[in-house]
C-alpha cells in the first residue's frame, strides 16, 4: 500500500501539488508523514478480500477520536495507492474489528457505533 495526497482536502502544498481545497470538502488536519504512514498501515479495510477496498483509521487527539477514510486512487506498479481524508462515517463492522483487535474498548465501540455507523 502507498499513500498519495489528494489536494482537494489540503489547505497547503504537498507533493501532489498546490492545494485545491473547496468548502464542500473536509480539510485534513496537520499531520506529519510518519503518522500518515502509520495510520495507513494500521488501517482496517471495509472488505478484507479486496486490496482496493476503502480503509479506516483513527488517532486520538485532544478533542477525542479523529477518524480517517483511505480511498483507493489507482494501481501503481501492482501496488494499491490510497488518499486519505477525515470522515464522520465508519461502518459498524469496521468498528467491530477495531474492538476485536483490542484497539477500541467495548464502551468506546458502543458509543462510536451510535455516532459513526
Amino acid at each position: 500500500m502507498r499513500y498519495w495526497p489528494n489536494p482537494a482536502h489540503k489547505k497547503e502544498t504537498t507533493v501532489a501539488g498546490p492545494p485545491r481545497w473547496h468548502p464542500d470538502k473536509t480539510p485534513c488536519p496537520p499531520i506529519v508523514v510518519e503518522e500518515r504512514e502509520r495510520l495507513l498501515n494500521e488501517s482496517i479495510p471495509l472488505d478484507s478480500e479486496r486490496p482496493d477496498s476503502t480503509r479506516y483509521a483513527f488517532r486520538v487527539g485532544t478533542s477525542g477520536f479523529e477518524w480517517f477514510a483511505a480511498r483507493f486512487t489507482r494501481w501503481v506498479e501492482g501496488e494499491a495507492e490510497f488518499h486519505g481524508h477525515p470522515t464522520d462515517y465508519v461502518p459498524a463492522r469496521v468498528l467491530r474489528r477495531f474492538r476485536d483487535l483490542g484497539r477500541l474498548s467495548d464502551r468506546d465501540y458502543r458509543q462510536l457505533v451510535k455516532k459513526l455507523g
